[in-house]
This record gives C-alpha cells, sequence and structure tokens, in this order.
C-alpha cells in the first residue's frame, strides 16, 4: 500500500468516551496531504458539556449539527478504504464508544496509532501532540481544533516516514505493530511503592492536596510518570478509588481489560457511583488532566 491514510482527531463534550463533539480529518494521498477538513457533530450522548473549557465547543455549537450516522458516511466516503490514522488509541475508542450507543453498525475502518509510531521513532520525555511538534520542527498549531490536531498527526507521521525513508502505510507502521502485540503485563502497585507528595509544592497548583487515581493507559505519560508528576505537584496517589479519591483520570482503554459488556473502567465506574451518592469527585479525560498539570 502507498503512503495513503486519513488522520483523524474526535474531541468530546465530557468524560463519556462516546460523547463525541467534534470531527477533523487530514488526508493523505501517496505521501502529500491533500485535504484538512473538521465538522462538529451532535454528541450521542446528549448536550451534556464538560470540556467546553478545553476546545472551546458548546451545546449551541452542536444544536443543528449532524449526527454520529451522517459523520460515519462522510467518513466513509472521504477515506475511500484508506486506514484511520489517530494520535493515541483514545480516538477509536471514541469511535467504538459511539457506534455502541447508537447502535451503529461496524463500517470496517481500519485504525492506526501515530503514538505507537512516535515511541518506536524517537525518546521524549513527554510525547503530548504540541511537543512532538515541536520536537520536529513543525508548524504550529490550535490543540484541541479538531481539524488542526488531525494536520498535526498527519504531519508528524509523514516526517517520520521521512526520516525512516519508508514510503508506504505498511512500512511505517510495521516495527510498531510488532511491539503493539508483545504479551502485556499487569503488576499490581502496593501503597508503598506509590510516589509520597510534595509538601512543598506550590499550595496554589490545583492538584495540590487532591487525591488521584488513573484508569486506563495515558498517550503522553506511563502510568508511574504520571503518578509522580501529581505528588511533585503535591496530590496523594491512589492505587484504586475509594471515598477518599477526589480526582480519576480516565485515560484509555483495551477492551480485553474490561468487563463484558462495559465501555468503562470498573475505577471510573465506582467514582460515577460515588458523584452520584455525593462525594466531592471529579472524573477527567487524559486532555483535561494535562490541562490542569500547565496551569
Amino acid at each position: 500500500m502507498p503512503l495513503n491514510f486519513t488522520a483523524v482527531d474526535f474531541q468530546t463534550a465530557n468524560f463519556e468516551r462516546g460523547s463525541v463533539c467534534s470531527v477533523g480529518i487530514t488526508k493523505v494521498v501517496d505521501g502529500s496531504i491533500v485535504l484538512t477538513e473538521s465538522w462538529f457533530v451532535l454528541p450521542p450522548t446528549g448536550l451534556d458539556f464538560t470540556n467546553t473549557y478545553i476546545h472551546g465547543i458548546g451545546p449551541h455549537h452542536v444544536a443543528d449539527a449532524p449526527d454520529w450516522a451522517w459523520t460515519l458516511d462522510r467518513l466513509e466516503s472521504l477515506i475511500e478504504g484508506a486506514p484511520l490514522v489517530a494520535y493515541s488509541p483514545f480516538d477509536k475508542g471514541v469511535y467504538n464508544a459511539a457506534n455502541k450507543i447508537t447502535g451503529a453498525p461496524e463500517r470496517g475502518f481500519v485504525f492506526l496509532d501515530a503514538l505507537a509510531v512516535v515511541r518506536d521513532h524517537v525518546q521524549l520525555d513527554s510525547y503530548r501532540l504540541p511537543l512532538v511538534v515541536e520536537h520536529f520542527g513543525l508548524a504550529g498549531f490550535d490543540h484541541h481544533e479538531a481539524g488542526a490536531d488531525s494536520l498535526a498527526c498527519a504531519r508528524i507521521t509523514l516526517r517520520v516516514a521521512a526520516e525512516r525513508g519508508l514510503t508506504s502505510t505498511d512500512e511505517v507502521w510495521r516495527s510498531a505493530r510488532e511491539k503493539k502485540q508483545s504479551p502485556r503485563i499487569q503488576t499490581y502497585q502496593k501503597a508503598a511503592d506509590l510516589p509520597r507528595a510534595n509538601a512543598e509544592a506550590d499550595p496554589a497548583h490545583p492538584l495540590f492536596g487532591e487525591v488521584v487515581c488513573f484508569s486506563g493507559e495515558l498517550g503522553g505519560y506511563s502510568r508511574p510518570e504520571a503518578q509522580k508528576l501529581v505528588a511533585d505537584f503535591g496530590a496523594s496517589v491512589s492505587s484504586n478509588v475509594t471515598k477518599k479519591t477526589s480526582l480519576v483520570v480516565m485515560g484509555g482503554f483495551d477492551p480485553a481489560t474490561l468487563k463484558p459488556g462495559a465501555t468503562l473502567s470498573s475505577k471510573v465506574q465506582r467514582a460515577i457511583e460515588l458523584a452520584s451518592s455525593g462525594h466531592r469527585i471529579e472524573i477527567v479525560t487524559e486532555e483535561t488532566f494535562l490541562e490542569l498539570v500547565e496551569l
């Protein structure tokens, strides 16, 4: 297969994975970018928005927007059988969750993970999209605007291909695919192994004093790296969601790790139960978490 693919980015209205509210795509044909566009989507989960401060999208933007079925038709007509490339497994999770909520039939889209390719190609302290764009010396972009994010993803992928002298989609993903198929090893963390909160951290930082639990895999940090990061900001780290937990960070989920029929992890489900019963606990996506880190 030539270097043909369509980079895609989904923005979500809230922490529910299927709450897609915006789509951006950048189409690549024979190694050249030929199209970038984006559009709003009426979220399959309704008009409950908590992520507006991240991407600027609110209920008034999507009230008359096309629905998920229209979006699937549009994607299918644009990609013309080429794979969809996303910067992290998050976007495939959005696609799967929106399909399940709406009862949409599987379209057979093939998703490829650009983050896995970047990790295989270069060693960085962080793999957040803006930092990777900066590392490669690419043009700046409006992060969290779906079209701009998809364009950044496409440019990064093309840069990796150029630096490796690769001219086909199969070649670009071959090594990353082989690594991804390696068996995952689950380890249990004892409380004594968790990093301790930095008592001398800035008390004005939004993470100071919080009790944070991570669920799923983050795209920009490993679990230990993320735990140390919040501890350095003065947060306590919890390996499980309890009544003391105040913040749950929801990364991407491997369907194999979820209970049959579940779309959320047991930690997130427990957090929802606690929030419903009146406990002060917030559930945020990785994007929201990274925004908190930068404050």
